[in-house]
């Protein structure tokens, strides 16, 4: 008489389609994790980059070779005269639910063949894009202090200058070869933006980051947290359909 043994049970049977979206998914999902947790900690040092070069003198242009030399996040000090003939606009401009613009004045500055576009910040305009706001824009020799800035290139949009109000030009985005032409005189490669301190500005509150550290970090927790409940699920289902079995 012969003994046939039981037949051992699986505790973990996961179907194979689990486990291949399981193999596949997870690891997209926890880089994708990793990499927020990178890009957070790179904002973190953009941050204190901004912090420190604040604290710090200004940097005089007359000891700066080139514009490319200095640091974005450190304050430059310049000095020049400003063209508020040739001065434009930058469009679409939101703050607090309103739209405006950037006052965006040349900067002649003396021993240099190259004009500095100077952001002064940012004004509200009238219901109609016609509708400009107020500003002055001082004669004579100006000290200004503010940051260096590369525009931003923005898909879609051209730097063309669109419109021409009252005398002021009007651009979508900074595109500084091309503007160079229409000012009758080549460009720096790099923006002023004005410090808050610094006069002959307006509202002057342009992001360092435009997303903080802590929203990157709270993205990677999520990230993390669907990559755990993939796990999780794949786990219940193996061990449901090893116990049905």
């Amino acid at each position: 008489m012969s003994i046939t043994p039981p037949v051992k049970r699986r505790a973990f049977s996961p179907p194979l389609a689990a486990t291949l979206a399981v193999l596949l998914l997870v690891p997209v999902l926890a880089g994708l994790g990793y990499w927020q947790v990178a890009r957070g900690h790179e904002k973190a040092r953009l941050l204190a980059e901004a912090a420190a070069g604040q604290a710090a003198a200004p940097v005089d242009l007359a000891s700066v070779e080139s514009f490319e030399a200095l640091s974005g996040q450190h304050l430059l000090r310049v000095r020049g005269v400003f063209l508020g003939e040739r001065q434009g606009l930058l469009d679409n401009q939101v703050r607090d639910g309103r739209v405006g613009y950037d006052i965006l004045t040349p900067l002649r500055i003396a021993g240099r063949a190259e004009l500095l576009l100077v952001d002064r910040g940012w004004l509200p305009r009238g219901p109609r894009r016609e509708d400009l706001p107020q500003w002055s824009t001082p004669d004579g020799v100006v000290t200004l202090v503010g940051t260096l800035h590369v525009p931003v290139d923005v898909p879609l949009v051209t730097g063309a200058i669109s419109d021409t109000f009252a005398g002021a030009w009007v651009v979508s985005e900074i595109d500084l070869p091309l503007l160079g032409r229409p000012l009758g005189a080549p460009l720096a490669p790099r923006v002023l933006r004005l410090a808050p301190a610094s006069e002959h500005g307006f509202r002057r509150d342009w992001p360092v980051v435009a997303m903080t550290p802590q929203r990157h970090y709270g993205y990677a927790v999520q990230w993390f947290g669907l990559a755990l409940a993939l796990l999780v699920l794949y786990g219940v289902a193996g061990v449901r359909r090893a116990r049905a079995a």
